[in-house]
């Protein structure tokens, strides 16, 4: 999963008036404020099959809100790889979506083929750059915490 924490001092600073409030309006506002923030993050997702952009999620607890991604690729996609050789099964299915190539395991296409090792060689050479999703998002979930402690508070 990745997470991302911000200090409640970060949001006091950014929000006026957010560190004088009781800390029932502050939890209330954050959780208002990432949930506004899940279709932002389902956005800028990256797309292949779905499941990364469909993986956000808030989590409450007693004393702390969170936000992240439970996709099992998720730390990839944010922080990136070192260089690796990913197995060639799940690159040929990849090609073979992203081509939208009839052909069919395990008879793929040279152009499927031609792809995945490809995809596969770039890997090994250069791992996989990171994306930054939930990072790059930041200050508009901030936004959203703040528009809606404003809502209730201003």
């Amino acid at each position: 999963m990745t997470r991302q924490t911000v200090n409640l001092s970060d949001l006091a600073d950014a929000i006026k008036g957010f560190a004088d409030a009781h800390v029932e309006d502050q939890k209330a506002a954050v959780v208002r404020g990432l949930y506004r923030s899940l279709p932002l993050l389902a956005e800028r997702s990256p797309v292949d099959q779905g499941q990364y952009a469909a993986s956000w999620a808030v989590e409450e607890g007693a004393e702390s809100v969170s936000i992240g991604n439970f996709a099992p690729h998720a730390p990839i996609i944010e922080y990136g790889a070192r260089p690796f050789t990913p197995p060639i099964g799940p690159l040929l299915a990849w090609a073979k979506r992203i081509l939208q190539d009839g052909s069919q395991p395990p008879d793929y296409s040279p152009r499927v083929w031609e792809l995945a090792r490809g995809t596969q060689n770039k890997i090994r050479a250069q791992g996989m750059a990171p994306k930054h999703v939930l990072t790059g998002a930041l200050p508009d979930i901030l936004h959203n915490i703040k528009l809606e402690f404003e809502r209730f508070n201003g």
